[in-house]
């Protein structure tokens, strides 16, 4: 007996070590140097509370899709109810919707307009459904009747977005990219299709391959897109699934990604050293243009300001607090707030702002709206318990510049080993010793060419006297 509880105080002793490690090791975030080695920063973002019970709703199964409004309130798309949950941003319950006259089959996908008008990717009816603010059907949007539509692609849209001129965009689980309709259900075309990338080994399988694996590289399709938004500005930002590079995408109206063709987002490898192809399931854009991407392989969010520079990597896999077994999206209400929807745990988790990533909000948005030299500040409030932050002294070096502070700049860019940033600074700083002296420098090459006309002036005088007093010789026969 005594052998037993032995082995019990060990276990008690193992699984409260266990616990304070777990819990210890999230008392702090991450950004990602050049050589994607993880650097620890202070905690950015922490949980405030955690939705899981929704009164006479009950729990939710299998959500796939949040959605918060201008007013702030909360849409969860509960797609293994076949309905959608109407929230306050505190979690408590405003109503819930079905589809009303035909019901809700496995949506995944829900945009809320200005006016509270509901459209709803029914994925398992092929349609967009338009309900009204109570729940009322309006409308529905089903596959266009055009010879343009690929029907080998049936109409299924997992997610949806309405835009400012009314056209109505949703992914389809296709490379198609985007499908776009307009008002009256006509096909308007196909937006930011992707593409498969090259491969130096697909190319030696085309030339010795066998018929039978070639025909298996002929099956293979490039990565989808899993969901995205679309902004105030017309922007459509994107995530993509398993992709190599453009993981996340910010696209004009026509589909041209601004972000470098061979841009990396997310981690290629985990945190135990096995490779990973990033999988990014949504994207969340605030008022100011920073990003926070959710990652289903890692568990994790990532998050980047307007240029795409990481500003820090929360969450992760597990069961506690702050942690997640299958996230499928986020959103965030107007006061920085994170809120999480994870399908396997089927709970939703507020994250709050620290005051060290508010403190980066501000420094950036800051330097957004041109205040250069008042964005310093915060940035070196950050250095003081973040010495390690890097993107500090990028902010700092970047402010410089626009001060056309140039040695600071370079400074700034030296600590952040940012090469790029201080070769501009440095050329910037040659110019402006360049223009500076400029004047005198011409002045002076101006006196060197003189100096030479009257030295070689004054040795031509000089020859000519010298023969002037030369005598020739006559000689007598």
């Amino acid at each position: 007996m005594k052998k037993y509880k032995k082995i019990a105080l060990i276990l008690t002793v193992l699984i409260c070590v266990f616990n304070i490690t777990a819990y210890g090791a999230g008392n702090y975030d991450y950004i990602l140097d050049e050589k994607g080695k993880r650097i620890a920063i202070p905690l950015t973002y922490k949980v405030e509370k955690v939705f899981s019970y929704f009164d006479e709703a009950g729990y939710l199964n299998n959500a796939q899709d949040l959605f918060m409004d201008k007013d702030e309130k909360l849409y969860v798309v509960d797609t293994g109810n076949n309905r959608i949950i109407k929230l306050t941003r505190d979690g408590n319950l405003l109503g819930t919707y079905d589809g009303d006259t035909k019901k809700l089959n496995s949506p995944n996908g829900i945009y809320v307009d200005d006016d509270g008008d509901m459209y709803i990717a029914d994925t398992g009816n092929g349609r967009v459904v338009h309900l009204s603010p109570e729940g009322k059907f309006v409308e529905e949007f089903v596959q266009p009747k055009s010879p343009l539509y690929d029907t080998n692609s049936p109409f299924r849209p997992s997610k949806v977005y309405v835009d400012a001129i009314n056209q109505i965009y949703t992914l389809n689980d296709d490379y198609h990219g985007f499908t776009v309709l307009d008002g009256n259900n006509q096909f308007k075309g196909y937006v930011a299709p992707t593409r498969l990338e090259f491969s130096f080994t697909d190319v030696l399988i085309r030339m010795f391959a066998s018929p039978e694996q070639k025909e298996k590289l002929s099956k293979r399709l490039p990565p989808a897109h899993s969901n995205f938004v679309i902004t105030d500005d017309g922007m459509i930002y994107a995530t993509t699934l398993r992709a190599k590079t453009e993981q996340i995408k910010k696209m004009t109206t026509l589909g041209n990604n601004i972000y470098p063709e061979d841009g990396f987002f997310g981690e290629d490898i985990d945190e135990y050293g096995n490779k990973i192809e990033p999988s990014f399931v949504d994207i969340s854009v605030d008022d100011n243009g920073i990003i926070t991407a959710l990652e289903s392989s890692t568990c994790r969010l990532y998050q980047y300001d307007q240029e795409g520079n990481l500003l820090t990597v929360f969450g992760g896999r597990g069961t506690y607090r702050g942690k997640f077994l299958f996230p499928t999206s986020v959103v965030q209400d107007k006061n920085g707030r994170m809120y999480v929807l994870d399908s396997r745990m089927n709970n939703i988790q507020v994250f709050e702002r620290t005051k060290f990533i508010e403190t980066v909000h501000h420094a950036l948005n800051l330097y957004y709206d041109g205040k250069y030299q008042e964005a310093i500040e915060p940035w070196e409030e950050i250095l003081k318990v973040g010495p390690n932050y890097y993107v500090a002294h990028k902010g700092m070096g970047k402010a410089y510049m626009k001060q056309e502070k140039w040695k600071q700049s370079m400074k700034s860019y030296r600590l952040a080993d940012d090469r790029e940033g201080y070769s501009d600074a440095f050329s910037e700083y040659r110019h402006s010793i360049f223009r500076k002296y400029f004047g005198w420098i011409v002045l002076a090459i101006i006196g060197v060419i003189v100096a030479i006309i009257k030295f070689v002036r004054y040795l031509r005088r000089l020859s000519g006297q010298m023969l002037r007093q030369t005598k020739t010789w006559k000689g007598v026969i």
